[in-house]
């Protein structure tokens, strides 16, 4: 049996895990927002055409950001089309993804649908088509309390108090050559230098998240230059830099860049995604000694997730639109992209997977009025309940198995994060086992917490790693409670199945 060990020191933390975290996406696309989220025509639709269902779920799920409205789509969309009465709404041709958009969802609808859920909305602003004056009127629309143009027509539409936008993301993936408008690295610093300016002037209190690189796949040749760039001119009037990245074990399915990427190489996306995190994190690094800044520009990676063998490509008109199934190995992936975000928690302080609802999704619906949650709305969830407000560990590996991948060589067969949370003296331990045909023997050293009750170990995991939950078996893939071993003297040591996901907690014994 192969396997790992570990040591954990309570005084060698990363940093402060921040709720901000566990954000989710929301953009038009597929069946995201309208035949998911909103479908009045749905029996379980309240009053306002939002799915009760679907609500239900996402509280369940415990997101507590959500980047809305987009996405490529943002790059086109005038906001001022989502406000006002509906029946007066216009209907435009949305250059993103080849539909219509009837605009009967805006932030008027949405903004205040997730706030009564308790999440932090995430706005985006156009700087596709858009100018750093309609990102300004937008800011002032939905932070002004009263007495100006846009303020005043807010309370007009029926929405007396602000809507308190903490984050205002300016732009979207501008770097792309699929995105409405994209920029050189150049172009977009100056728009965004100017917008962040009138963005802080409207409101000194919002945060600004800069785009940065939409992706460090191979054949993006911006790729660290553009945040160098970026970060150079815009940098004294920004507090995060995003970055986005969707990994793909699919090699029929292409997206925008060349790739042949096999599930043996779901190894190397975890040493990916900590270069990709690490490398922004330099350059937000080399502009600040450069500048001889005391300020420290945050990560803010707000598009993360799996590619399904249906999701959407960039650029493709012509599309199918339905929801993501997602295997229960696709879960331990899942998994394993929240260790790594853990992992780097003291610079990623908000992060959005991608998306929500059907597209991507992590719960999927249909329009007889059902919804179920797919594999991946586990590890989500878990980590989202038991991971946020603690401090992230630094772990010292003194052995750690690896997998042979097909194209990138040999990597970590297990990801891993622990949270400390002194409030409740509990320690939890996240494992991802990416061995697909083997357990791991795990030993962790706990000794500098003292003596260890365990309280409960989650395990997700079916014999067959590509079950998945349907409409007509929504419970295939779902946790289990299961026997957890008593630490002795401060060490733990548990088997971990071959391709499953597993949550231990303990409760520090003084």
């Amino acid at each position: 049996m192969k396997k790992a060990a570990m040591i954990y020191d309570r005084h060698y933390q990363i940093g402060f895990v921040e709720p901000a975290l566990f954000g989710s996406f929301v953009e038009h696309i597929g069946k995201c927002m309208y035949g998911g989220i909103y479908e009045p025509e749905c029996s379980r639709a309240d009053e306002e055409g939002f799915r009760e269902d679907v609500k239900e779920l996402i509280q369940e799920l415990g997101v507590r950001t959500i980047r809305y409205p987009g996405g490529n789509f943002v790059s086109g969309y005038d906001w001022k089309d989502g406000i006002g009465e509906r029946e007066n709404r216009p209907r435009r041709k949305e250059l993103a993804w080849g539909v219509i958009e009837n605009n009967q969802v805006g932030i008027d609808e949405f903004i205040p649908y997730i706030k009564k859920l308790g999440i932090e909305p995430l706005l985006a602003a156009n700087l596709g088509t858009g100018t750093p004056k309609d990102a300004g009127e937008l800011l002032e629309y939905c932070n002004v309390e009263k007495g100006t143009q846009w303020s005043d027509l807010r309370r007009k539409n029926g929405h007396e108090d602000p809507y308190h936008i903490k984050y205002y993301c300016l732009g979207n993936e501008m770097d792309g050559e699929w995105q409405i408008c994209m920029r050189t690295p150049h172009e977009y610093a100056r728009i965004l230098k100017e917008s962040a300016k009138i963005a802080k002037w409207m409101d000194p209190n919002v945060k600004v998240i800069a785009c940065g690189s939409c992706t460090n796949e191979i054949g993006h040749k911006t790729y660290g230059d553009w945040d160098r760039i970026v970060l150079e001119e815009a940098y004294d009037y920004i507090d995060y830099l995003s970055i986005h990245r969707y990994y793909n074990y699919h090699p029929e399915k292409r997206q925008v860049y060349e790739h042949g990427n096999t599930i043996r190489d779901v190894p190397y996306f975890f040493t990916n995604m900590r270069s990709f995190i690490r490398t922004i994190t330099s350059a937000c690094d080399f502009v600040k000694g450069k500048r001889h800044s005391d300020k420290e520009i945050l990560l803010s990676f707000d598009e993360w997730g799996l590619v399904t063998l249906s999701a959407a490509d960039p650029g493709i008109v012509s599309q199918e639109y339905g929801f993501a199934e997602y295997s229960q190995y696709d879960a331990v992936i899942y998994g394993g992209f929240l260790c790594v975000l853990l992992e780097h928690s003291d610079r990623v302080k908000l992060a959005c997977q991608s998306l929500l609802v059907n597209e991507g999704g992590m719960i999927s619906t249909d329009p007889q009025g059902r919804a179920i949650r797919q594999s991946v709305f586990y590890p989500f969830q878990e980590a989202a309940k038991y991971a946020a407000e603690g401090y992230c560990l630094k772990a010292s590996v003194e052995e750690m198995p690896t997998l042979t991948t097909d194209h990138y060589g040999e990597h970590d067969a297990l990801q891993t994060a622990c949270v400390y949370q002194p409030e409740r003296e509990e320690i939890v331990l996240l494992c991802a086992n990416l061995d697909r045909e083997e357990e791991v023997e795990l030993q962790v050293d706990f000794t500098s917490f003292g003596n260890l009750e365990a309280l409960e170990r989650l395990e997700l995991y079916s014999d067959n790693m590509e079950d998945k939950n349907t409409f007509s078996d929504e419970y295939r893939v779902v946790p289990k409670a299961v026997s957890v071993n008593a630490p002795e003297a401060g060490k733990i040591n548990e088997i971990l199945k071959p391709h499953s996901w597993n949550v231990l907690r303990y409760r520090i014994c003084e």
